[in-house]
């Protein structure tokens, strides 16, 4: 292995965003304190249902809050995952789970959103008829991109994302905000279209005017999907103490 490529697979496996901390806290609370978050996000997903026979999965770590049935419906599962400890992980608990029905399952360790958003077209234009499926990463590019406040980075990442659903079915769950107050909601809220800041205020957190009492965190992911859309809310209890509420988006192509 060169120092490149030894450099770029430790940022993977250290990333802030994931990487060995993230596999940690699963390993604490996946089985636990994770369940109501991914029973509810399960359950959502079981109602898309993409007419692709493969699907390209973002960024989806080891796997941890998806349920291995989802991909019982897909010949082909390209995962696009550069933490090489995740990828050992998501192969063995696909490996282990009692399917009906096996995709073939390829890894993708490259970069093709954070550093490197022209790659994505391209690759999924070699992947033929293909579903997309952003597995809780978008929410986290601000992170990887080590930037304070959006910019040309994210931008970049915005335009290519934007691009990549044209003509395809499509998904996302990822962070709208977290911080130390847990969202007031369970279970799954659906709403006609992507609340503004103001209703996340008020219907996740029952927040009147005025500035919340304890600082959110914003994750920046309004620039990705068609606002007008149907989205869906969770709640998602990461460890004691530290909570997200989960924005979703689905589109299947006709």
């Amino acid at each position: 292995m060169s120092l490149g490529a030894y450099a770029r697979a430790r940022f993977a496996a250290f990333n802030p965003a994931g990487g060995v901390g993230y596999h940690l806290r699963a390993r604490r609370h996946a089985r636990r304190l994770w369940e109501p978050f991914r029973f509810a996000l399960g359950e959502w997903l079981l109602s898309w249902a993409p007419p692709e026979p493969t699907l390209v999965l973002v960024g989806p770590s080891a796997g941890y809050n998806l349920q291995p049935f989802l991909f019982e419906r897909f010949e082909q599962v390209l995962v696009l995952e550069p933490d090489p400890i995740a990828r050992f992980l998501f192969a063995r608990r696909l490996a282990r789970a009692p399917l009906e029905r096996r995709p073939k399952l390829e890894f993708v360790k490259e970069d093709h959103l954070v550093r490197h958003p022209e790659r994505l077209a391209a690759r999924l234009e070699r992947a033929g008829p293909a579903a997309l499926l952003f597995s809780n990463v978008l929410g986290q590019v601000m992170i990887l991109l080590d930037v304070a406040q959006p910019g040309p980075e994210l931008a970049a990442v915005e335009q290519a994302v934007r691009a990549a659903l044209v003509g395809r079915s499509w998904a996302s769950f990822h962070d709208r905000v977290s911080g130390p107050v847990p969202p007031a909601i369970s279970g799954m809220v659906r709403a006609e279209r992507r609340w503004s800041d103001d209703e996340v205020l008020k219907h996740a957190y029952q927040l009147g005017e005025g500035p919340p009492l304890v600082e959110l965190n914003e994750h920046f992911t309004a620039g990705f999907f068609p606002e007008q859309a149907p989205h869906t809310y969770f709640r998602w209890d990461v460890e004691p103490g530290s909570f997200h509420l989960i924005e979703a988006v689905a589109h299947e192509r006709e």
